[in-house]
């Protein structure tokens, strides 16, 4: 059944895709979406809602209930904002918040590979930082954010807390996942936005961008 209401939810997001430049929560369209559908859709809109929300706040509270001020209390306080609760399932599993969000979406069969990801998709990266201390790049699921918009080029616009910036958006793109920044018509485009925190002193390392340390999207609007 999930992936029928996936395939549905595709069909819609290639539609869309084609006609306009900027994958935004599309308008309804009642009467050609099932029930099923057009309660997902709208979720997706109410994620976009959620994600503007959360813009610049210095604290996380959603409705009386107060979420941690780091990257996956920045989700989980989105999600609230719509109205699902990600954590239910999280003293199933052991690790930091991000791992057991990626478990909990996994143990569903939410998690999915693409490079057009859709307006409330969840984004897993690894390595954005030495978690263990030991200088090898062996550190899996140590960042999270989610999908607010995806352009017909697939620049991906992600909400996510940044570690010096607090909660922003900033910029994905798997097709160019090497590429930072372009200069488009006289004005710099981050195509990429930088991932891996710097270290005082040093260059940056080989892998920092956020397309080179993706790990894979999570419908968590079907959980």
């Amino acid at each position: 059944m999930r992936r029928l209401v996936y395939s549905i939810i595709s069909a819609i997001f290639v539609f869309y895709l084609w006609s306009c430049a900027s994958i935004a929560p599309p308008p309804t369209r009642a009467s050609s979406l099932s029930p099923t559908a057009r309660e997902t859709e709208d979720v997706r809109r109410k994620l976009a809602e959620g994600g503007n929300y959360v813009l610049g706040k210095q604290e996380l509270v959603i409705r009386g209930k107060r979420f941690n001020m780091d990257c996956t209390g920045a989700v989980l306080a989105i999600y609230y904002y719509a109205g699902i609760d990600l954590t239910r399932d999280f003293n199933k599993y052991k690790g930091n918040g991000v791992t057991r969000l990626y478990r909990s979406l996994e143990s569903e069969d939410l998690l999915y590979e693409t490079q057009l990801p859709v307006t409330g998709d969840i984004i897993f990266w690894d390595n954005t930082y030495d978690r263990n201390e030991d200088g090898q790049w062996n550190d899996s699921l140590t960042h999270v954010g989610m999908v607010m918009n995806t352009s017909r080029d697939g620049t991906i616009e992600y909400v996510h807390l940044n570690y010096r910036k607090g909660i922003i958006i900033e910029h994905m793109n798997l097709r160019k996942s090497d590429v930072h920044r372009k200069l488009e018509k006289g004005h710099i485009r981050i195509v990429n936005s930088p991932m891996r925190m710097k270290q005082a002193g040093k260059d940056h390392p080989q892998n920092w961008l956020a397309g080179q340390l993706y790990k894979t999207f999570a419908m968590g609007y079907l959980f």
